[in-house]
């Protein structure tokens, strides 16, 4: 256990000095997303606070989705193909030490990512959350830690650095327009707001929606928060048995499927029996 955590803390810190000397990864990192804040405060908030509060749910939630999907990913094929990987099989290295401080280099840029744009958004756009910061911090970080093993997930199956995009924004823009982040959720026909309770981004937006709109601390988000848990607990177990070293090793798809069918299982039964969703009420604030 002490040879795992030194050797991802040592992974880690390598791959923060990393993207320290990258300017292009610290843009995308944190300016880029100042643009989404911008759009979404000057156009669809109309720049009035008590608009613009509605829209951050759907904001932080592509912020979370983009931060967890697209670096990590891309940064895992890039490695397999380089052959960084390969060199890192000849030493101690435990394969989770690998993917959780891969894992663990995106929640800290994400979280950076966050804080910028929830800093900007409150000096210029008079931002205010009902609920507490630690609360909408908590719910960050849930959402995070379950959408980032997607972003591992992708980099450990993507035969290489071609396929890697083209899968990340398969996933993506359902995530995204499917669970009420970019486009209102009660606007969606009912038939498709019982599709998107099946993906972990609209209990995101639905317990972001919780604390900042309504004031709900975590506990008592209830379901939501719980799917967010469930996802990240089964994710972040999956990812270290999909590991691949080379390119060439087959990908375990049983493992794969195995994961997919207990998700689909916990989806499943949220689908039937959860409570309904807040986001599915038009709001006008």
């Amino acid at each position: 256990m002490n040879r795992l955590v030194r050797a991802t803390a040592a992974l880690y810190v390598g791959h923060m000095l990393a993207y320290g000397r990258s300017r292009t990864a610290i843009y995308w990192t944190l300016v880029f997303p100042l643009f989404f804040l911008f759009i979404f405060g000057l156009v669809f908030g109309r720049g009035r606070p008590q608009d613009f509060d509605v829209l951050m749910p759907g904001l932080l939630t592509i912020t979370v989705i983009s931060g967890s999907m697209f670096g990590v990913a891309l940064r895992m094929v890039t490695e397999r193909e380089s052959g960084v990987l390969r060199r890192y099989r000849l030493t101690p290295v435990h394969p989770l030490s690998i993917v959780l401080a891969h894992g663990a280099t995106a929640l800290t840029t994400l979280v950076a990512s966050v804080l910028v744009q929830v800093t900007v958004a409150r000096l210029v756009f008079g931002f205010r959350t009902a609920g507490s910061p630690l609360a909408l911090g908590l719910v960050v970080l849930l959402g995070a830690l379950a959408m980032i093993p997607i972003g591992l997930v992708v980099g450990s199956v993507a035969r290489d650095s071609k396929v890697a995009p083209a899968m990340t924004n398969f996933l993506f823009f359902p995530l995204m327009f499917l669970s009420g982040a970019a486009i209102p959720f009660w606007v969606l026909p009912e038939w498709l707001q019982r599709v998107a309770r099946l993906l972990p981004t609209t209990y995101l937006v639905e317990s972001l929606q919780g604390v900042i709109i309504r004031g709900v601390n975590v506990v008592g988000l209830g379901v939501p928060a719980v799917m967010l848990l469930l996802t990240a607990v089964i994710g972040i177990s999956v990812n270290g048995l999909l590991f691949r070293w080379e390119g060439t090793e087959p990908v375990r798809v049983k493992r794969l499927v195995v994961a997919v069918v207990v998700l689909g299982v916990i989806y499943g039964t949220a689908f039937v029996f959860a409570p309904s969703l807040h986001i599915a009420e038009r709001m006008s604030k």
